[in-house]
């Protein structure tokens, strides 16, 4: 009887110790503000994109379906060059830089469905929270003729032959005597032509903002697109196919409640 009598009493007498000891393995989560202790249902970021194939940019929209779990509809704009293409000068002051040999600029729209699933969760006051993810969907291709400004040969009333400024695609380059530069961008506008495609991706996602409201991630995987009609970017080199490509992204955006 002493003896549970005493247990009781080291245990009262203990209890703010241990109570204090709770609080900070916990984090003090009760003095924490409102916002940084609530789970958001939604996400939705904006995001910049480097890959080995071009640039790109787009936002992202989502829901939270855990801690664990949270799935997005993907949007992006991306611009896709070939990996043998060489920026070259003109040979005159007023000369513009061209691609010699290249056929299309090529500008990607992407639209699809992602899902990130997390690794390690980061501790309440920051660190690095860490997310595998892959997605899918569709693409649609926009192809614009590429056009060079050149000086051909052209008869003129006398029958002689002068030279005249033109802006042509590569496919006359036989009859060009020299290239000043890369046409405007007007030129080839109203030829675009549409290759619709499919595309697969997988990466790691590197969650790095401090608060629950404001998402900042650093992402970097691969993707691989394939375009059934294939697309044209160079003269004298096969049409593509499959694209692969290596990409390097940064989000940032905010989570809220949707009702």
């Amino acid at each position: 009887m002493r003896l549970n009598r005493l247990f009781i009493a080291i245990s009262f007498a203990l209890s703010p110790v241990i109570l204090d000891a709770q609080e900070i393995s916990i984090g003090n989560e009760d003095n924490r503000p409102i916002e940084e202790r609530i789970i958001y249902s939604n996400e939705t970021t904006l995001h910049a994109t480097i890959n080995t194939r071009g640039l790109g940019a787009g936002f992202k929209t989502g829901k939270i379906r855990s801690i664990y779990k949270t799935t997005n509809w993907e949007f992006e704009v991306s611009y896709l060059k070939s990996q043998k293409q060489i920026q070259l000068m003109g040979p005159y002051f007023s000369s513009t830089s061209f691609v010699y040999g290249k056929l299309n600029d090529v500008l990607v729209i992407r639209g699809g469905y992602e899902v990130e699933n997390r690794i390690y969760g980061k501790p309440y006051w920051g660190g690095v929270e860490l997310r595998w993810l892959y997605g899918f969907g569709g693409s649609l291709a926009l192809l614009k003729p590429y056009y060079y400004a050149v000086v051909i040969a052209v008869p003129s009333s006398t029958g002689e032959y002068v030279q005249a400024l033109e802006h042509q695609t590569f496919e006359n380059h036989s009859q060009w005597i020299d290239i000043i530069g890369k046409a405007p961008i007007k030129y080839g506008l109203n030829e675009i032509k549409l290759r619709p495609g499919i595309y697969a991706k997988g990466g790691m996602s590197f969650e790095i903002g401090t608060g629950k409201t404001r998402a900042k991630s650093i992402e970097f995987g691969g993707m691989v697109e394939y375009f059934p009609q294939g697309i044209p970017f160079m003269a004298e080199n096969p049409i593509e196919y499959f694209i692969p490509t290596l990409y390097l992204s940064y989000s940032w955006g905010s989570r809220y409640n949707k009702y």
